[in-house]
């Protein structure tokens, strides 16, 4: 609670010293000391209480003081029954260090003082959950009520609004009514980031919010759910945090069962994808179906994968199990070289103009489903006439998913390839093949999330993928390297004066209106990118040589 707070409860008897400098200082404990320096048996937010009889002369005032503020404590009282006076030179140190400083009555007890103080922390919000907080979570398991029932259990138990989140931050149970959805998502991406666990952060409003991990029954990956309570668990009363941390482990221990399922898909489906690629169509439809999956409708493979994450390519299964939970229908996904594989069937579109679900398109149907054009959600009209929520797009779902995971891709990135919707084996194949090439494509991109799709092997960079690291690096060294070290040594800008000539199809007058200088100036500058790259720009096959260069990053 804030100490401000505290000063409104007329039993401590608190008399202020000096200001409170801080409106927002929060006390989180009480601590009796007479030790001359107890700086290291400190936690922080404590209201230290003291009888002062360490005090010799000023120096000591200042050694002690220092040490509670260096610590971070909320407050201190002195008492001054063993000393007769309080010592200015305390009131001058806790002025210089910025510490609250109040006195007592002599008559004023610190154990009543502690009592009344630790009373307060609790509050009815804040009540010990106790032992039919315990039962009432094994019962709610026991039930089948699974995430919605444990997190009902935990708020009507503690008095605290919480939620499960997947493990990109999702919300899948419960709820923070006081915390909006964006700031939500914000909140669990700079957990991510911080990456230790409990996690409190603040949200608008002077609130917090305290994330706990939920443990994945998979080695080397990242927490498989969250649960985001409200308020700072330092603050709550005792047992409330262990509470919290049982929920976690309930919640852990469904997820260990549902991964026993899981691996039997895992075997039937690399079973499939086998059968599909030597051309067994019969077995593999076979296969397909007693996965759950109907391979006379649209399916279409997804292959990712992460690099430069504390979880390695196992990041990538995460981001798949996040879109798995979001379409129903979905296969397990299967490692396969350096990422992961999955199958998903096509969700439906949603046609602009009524509202209502479109056809997914056939297997034939050149390109495939796009990003949504308007951030809304769309919304799509159910057989009983109400509008429930539409899914963005496979790669749309795909890419949400990448993002929010990004906070742990804080030195690599994701790499999503998606091929084309297909109907029975013949099909598949050819999407798991597109799906490979668009993840080659993928790779080559910029930023931390590079996607592309069935849409993008009709590209050049479809044959860029297919070239060896070393011979890209080379190629691009021997064109756009040059000119870089050149831009480098005189503070020109040659690299971007040849991006703007070929963005601008070789124009020099709409060249030189977007560079906003004259058609001399751009020819004296395109002068010395031939010269140093001896490569004409007058040539269409030269110009596609500096194309091609610049498309390699």
């Amino acid at each position: 609670m804030l100490l401000t707070e505290l000063l409104g409860i007329p039993r401590l008897g608190l008399v202020p010293v000096t200001p409170v400098t801080s409106r927002d200082q929060r006390v989180r404990g009480v601590y009796t000391t007479d030790l001359p320096d107890p700086g290291r048996y400190l936690d922080g937010g404590e209201l230290v209480l003291t009888s002062t009889t360490w005090y010799r002369e000023p120096h000591d005032a200042d050694v002690f003081v220092a040490a509670l503020a260096g610590a971070g404590a909320a407050a201190l009282v002195a008492g001054t029954a063993g000393i007769g006076a309080l010592p200015d030179a305390l009131a001058g140190a806790c002025e210089r260090h910025g510490l609250a400083l109040f006195t007592v009555g002599d008559d004023v007890s610190y154990a009543a003082l502690t009592e009344t103080v630790l009373a307060a922390l609790a509050g009815p919000a804040g009540r010990s959950p106790g032992a039919d907080l315990h039962r009432g979570l094994v019962a709610s398991m026991a039930s089948g009520a699974g995430s919605e029932g444990l997190v009902e259990v935990f708020a009507r138990a503690t008095g605290l609004w919480c939620a499960v989140l997947s493990a990109t931050g999702r919300p899948t149970a419960g709820g923070v009514p006081e915390v909006s959805a964006h700031h939500l998502d914000r909140a669990h991406r700079d957990a991510l980031a911080a990456g230790s666990f409990p996690s409190v952060r603040p949200v608008p409003g002077g609130g917090h919010l305290t994330f706990f991990p939920v443990q994945s029954p998979v080695a080397r990956r990242p927490p498989a759910a969250y649960l985001a309570a409200s308020g700072d668990f330092r603050d709550w009363a005792p047992g409330v945090a262990d509470a919290a941390g049982e929920v976690c482990a309930l919640l852990a221990m469904d997820r260990v069962a549902r991964q026993e399922r899981r691996r039997i898909e895992e075997r039937f489906l690399r079973e499939s994808v086998d059968l599909v690629r030597e051309g067994r169509a019969e077995a593999a439809e076979g296969r397909l179906r007693s996965l759950g999956l109907d391979p006379a409708e649209p399916l279409t493979a997804v292959y990712v994968s992460t690099t430069g994450s504390p979880y390695g390519a196992e990041l990538a299964a995460v981001v798949l199990e996040d879109v798995f939970d979001q379409i129903p229908g979905c296969s397990a996904a299967v490692a396969e070289g350096e990422g992961y594989l999955m199958l998903a069937p096509v969700p439906v579109p949603v046609a602009e103009d009524t509202g209502r679900p479109e056809r997914a398109p056939a297997a034939d149907t050149p390109g495939h489903p796009g990003r949504p054009e308007h951030p809304e959600q769309p919304v799509a009209a159910a057989d009983d006439g109400d509008r429930v929520p539409a899914l963005p797009s496979l790669p749309a779902l795909l890419e949400q998913a990448a993002t929010r995971l990004s906070p742990l891709l804080t030195h690599g990135w994701a790499a999503l390839g998606t091929g084309s919707p297909a109907i029975g084996a013949a099909g598949l194949r050819r999407s798991l093949d597109e799906a490979r090439h668009a993840h080659r494509i993928a790779r080559l991109g910029t930023g931390t999330v590079r996607t592309a799709t069935d849409g993008d092997l009709s590209s050049y960079m479809l044959l860029l993928a297919s070239v060896p690291d070393d011979v890209r690096r080379l190629y691009r060294e021997r064109l756009i390297g040059v000119l870089e070290r050149y831009d480098a040594e005189h503070r020109s800008d040659l690299v971007g004066t040849l991006t703007a000539f070929l963005d601008a199809s070789g124009s020099w007058h709409r060249c030189a209106e977007q560079l906003h200088v004259h058609v001399n100036t751009l020819r004296y500058r395109l002068q010395r990118v031939e010269q140093l790259t001896g490569h004409s720009l007058a040539t269409l096959r030269d110009r596609v040589d500096f194309c091609l260069a610049l498309s390699i990053t």
